[in-house]
């Protein structure tokens, strides 16, 4: 799949608190140059990166109000990306324009749509935590892997690699997470990944319950790698008591992930992620110390994939041995292939190929 992208997709392109008034920053999506910046009312804007006088980027220009000057030879551009002014010359011909991005605001992200804006709709963004939402206690970050982000979202729909990759963090005495297999089930743009995991080791104040508790893990994964867990934590025997069915009672303590990959060229991508839990569970302290766990295990998985990516380098042609773990990553490539042949739009047709898989 290299050197093809899906562009009629929202794609996560920096945290809403990186965006301060008054700048512009510089991003790059699915190989496309992207300046960001905030109008007056706080309203994000995204225009293409490259004015359309020599190609300079607009990255490198200035704010004036909620224009955006060319600081090579001073086109001034409005937020919809008409250019409205251009030094020595009156006559502005329409073809004086920069493309201009759909682009929102959700859960603490900035979403950017990447193909045909008629087709953008905020309606279909995903709910994630909104990290200034005082009921919940989280903490955010992110890194860039040297690599393909289809790796990176391999890594993330099969979870048995935390009993191995993370044996000493976030996989810490949990040796089910190789043993037991998931319940997968299509969603129109991804797949939706659940399992339990019985007599788990129970760590720091959850001890509070019990040595051992028993653990749901739920997370839907949405193109192009939009992770949304939930980790919900019961007393021991719930999940025999349940028949390991989906729980519909309040759990003793729920986590929250939520995390987005975004591919930045054939070998970058991009990662965010946050974790925390609600407010009245859990305090700054307690987050911060498992925030490190978190940042810890990530970079496990970055010293991995990146590693990964140089020896499919080494030999392009050579075939992977799958096994019955990579039900996850096997399902989702086969959504990614459908929306690249069709423009984006998965459809009937995408839920059948998945479920036939």
């Amino acid at each position: 799949m290299d050197g093809k992208w899906v562009r009629n997709a929202w794609y996560v392109a920096g945290w809403s608190h990186d965006l301060a008034p008054g700048r512009i920053e510089a991003r790059t999506i699915i190989e496309q140059p992207l300046a960001l910046y905030r109008k007056g009312d706080g309203t994000v804007v995204v225009l293409e990166d490259r004015c359309c006088h020599r190609f300079a980027p607009l990255s490198m220009g200035r704010l004036e109000q909620d224009d955006l000057r060319c600081m090579y030879h001073g086109l001034k551009f409005a937020p919809d990306g008409r250019c409205i002014e251009i030094p020595g010359q009156k006559l502005i011909p329409q073809s004086a324009c920069v493309r201009r991005y759909p682009a929102e605001e959700r859960g603490g992200w900035i979403w950017v749509w990447m193909g045909d804006a008629a087709e953008a709709d905020p309606a279909s963004i995903p709910d994630s935590v909104r990290l200034d939402d005082p009921a919940y206690c989280m903490r955010s970050g992110q890194m860039d892997y040297a690599a393909h982000y289809l790796l990176i979202d391999d890594n993330l729909l099969d979870l048995s690699h935390l009993t191995f990759a993370h044996e000493k963090t976030l996989g810490l005495d949990m040796p089910q997470w190789a043993d037991e297999r998931p319940r997968i089930q299509p969603l129109e743009r991804g797949l939706r990944v659940q399992r339990w995991l019985r007599n788990q080791p129970s760590r720091g104040f959850m001890r509070r319950w019990g040595e051992v508790l028993d653990l749901w893990n739920s997370y839907d994964f949405l193109f192009p790698g939009i992770f949304l867990l939930r980790t919900a934590f019961y007393p021991i025997g719930t999940a025999d008591r349940l028949n390991r069915k989906e729980p519909d009672e309040a759990p003793l303590f729920l986590r929250y992930d939520d995390q987005a990959v975004t591919p930045v060229g054939d070998r970058m991508a991009r990662y965010f992620y946050a974790a925390g839990a609600r407010s009245a569970d859990i305090d700054a302290e307690r987050v911060g110390r498992l925030f490190a766990i978190v940042e810890a295990a990530f970079g496990e998985d970055k010293a991995i994939i990146e590693a990964q990516q140089k020896l499919i380098d080494l030999d392009p042609s050579r075939r992977m041995l799958p096994t019955s773990l990579d039900a996850g990553p096997t399902q989702f490539r086969k959504l990614v292939q459908v929306l690249l042949d069709r423009d984006g739009q998965p459809g009937p047709m995408a839920d059948r190929q998945v479920k036939a898989s």
